[in-house]
């Protein structure tokens, strides 16, 4: 499904030219001239909703003030050449031969989603593009997904050819699993194109349905806190976690028709209690409960209600920790020294897990406090500093007011 005139006008307004080292890098690597492009896509941050997107569920996702940044321009043969400026690497190919990266693994984003657009005839000429930004790799703030989405919009503004918003969210997921090999939701493209300034994104991941809901944090500020604890997905248990649910699914579906987890109630699953290992039925157990908490977030979001918000992150960090084991030492350390720091109503970690990021739901005035004491007991306990990330939820690459 193509929108041609309407998609346009809105791809215009968010590949005006921009004055960033993608740009400059574009210019030094490739050199000079031609018409280029720039996009701007930001990383995400998830409320509440951890490891259920892939299960049909809920997620309260926002987009934060940390960018990927790519800038390109058409060529006249059908080479593609990238040039990451946080790598300082280069990687050359044909739209004939697209194949993955084995060493420079940053690239793949970049090449599956090109793949993918050249498989549906959207993509017929060749680009040099440079990719810069401010989003760390690895830390569960999705710098793979807003790769990947500033990809798909700058090669379908090379190319005058465009599809829905919602579909080119699809294929960038699509790109994610087939191509780079990690089994992920739909939410990480989902929020950083589409998400809206001072709002999360309430996502049905079932039905694709969204809609915002008013982040009005008053005297709060949210603060990621970042182990520096790098996880790498693709050879990390993610995929083992999904196939686990998978499972769960496939053994539930031999007695009642349901097509996701997140269809279940914690009761319904409770008479597959002595059906599923143990082990597999705890995970799928976490998905159902989180998916319900997402709901009670919401609510409580809509209220203003943020002690009720906070007590529920804690309660997902429990759940992803004890339930669905995607936590780690690092993680914990930073959940449990928040819980007795006075002026922080809430903590969790956000993302895959299994190291990344907290985010931490504190009043504005105990910031200071909090980072230097975290610090200091961090450092003694691991050997190693965290690192600190104001964010405020801003808009994403593209949406519709």
């Amino acid at each position: 499904m193509y929108i041609l005139n309407q998609s346009k006008f809105y791809f215009q307004q968010i590949t005006q030219k921009m004055d960033t080292s993608a740009c400059k890098s574009l210019k030094d690597v490739f050199g000079a001239g031609g018409e280029i492009i720039s996009v701007r896509t930001p990383g995400r941050v998830n409320l509440i909703g951890e490891h259920v997107d892939y299960q049909g569920g809920r997620v309260m996702p926002f987009a934060i003030d940390r960018f990927i940044y790519a800038a390109g321009r058409k060529r006249k043969d059908r080479l593609i050449k990238i040039f990451s400026a946080d790598y300082g690497q280069k990687v050359e190919t044909s739209l004939d031969s697209i194949s993955k990266e084995a060493e420079k693994t940053w690239s793949n984003y970049v090449l599956g989603v090109i793949k993918e657009l050249v498989e549906q005839g959207l993509v017929d000429m060749g680009a040099d593009i440079a990719f810069s930004g401010n989003i760390p790799a690895g830390s569960g703030l999705s710098s793979s997904a807003a790769i990947e989405i500033s990809a798909a919009i700058l090669m379908q503004t090379l190319s005058g050819r465009f599809l829905l918003p919602l579909e080119t969210v699809k294929l960038a997921r699509r790109a994610e699993n087939r191509f780079v090999g990690v089994e992920c939701g739909i939410m990480d493209q989902f929020s950083v194109f589409l998400a809206k300034k001072g709002h999360a994104m309430m996502i049905d991941c079932k039905t694709l349905e969204y809609q915002y809901v008013p982040l009005s944090l008053g005297n709060l500020s949210i603060l990621l806190v970042n182990t520096m604890k790098e996880r790498k997905l693709s050879s990390s248990e993610y995929n083992e976690r999904v196939a686990s649910a998978n499972r769960a699914l496939e053994m539930i579906k031999e007695s009642e028709d349901i097509e996701w987890l997140a269809d279940l109630t914690e009761d319904r699953l409770g008479l597959y209690r002595k059906k599923i290992p143990p082990e597999i039925f705890t995970r799928a157990l976490h998905i159902v409960k989180e998916n319900e908490r997402v709901e009670e977030a919401s609510r409580l979001l809509r209220k203003g209600e943020m002690a009720g918000f906070g007590r529920l992150m804690y309660k997902s960090h429990e759940s992803l920790r004890d339930l669905y084991g995607v936590s780690c030492d690092e993680l914990d350390f930073i959940v449990e020294f928040s819980k007795s720091f006075p002026g922080v109503r809430g903590a969790r970690l956000t993302g895959a897990g299994m190291g990344g990021c907290c985010i931490i739901l504190l009043d504005k005035p105990s910031e200071g406090a909090y980072e230097e004491k975290l610090a200091e007991g961090y450092s003694s306990r691991f050997g190693i500093m965290p690192s600190f990330y104001r964010v405020e939820p801003v808009d994403g690459t593209y949406y519709m007011a």
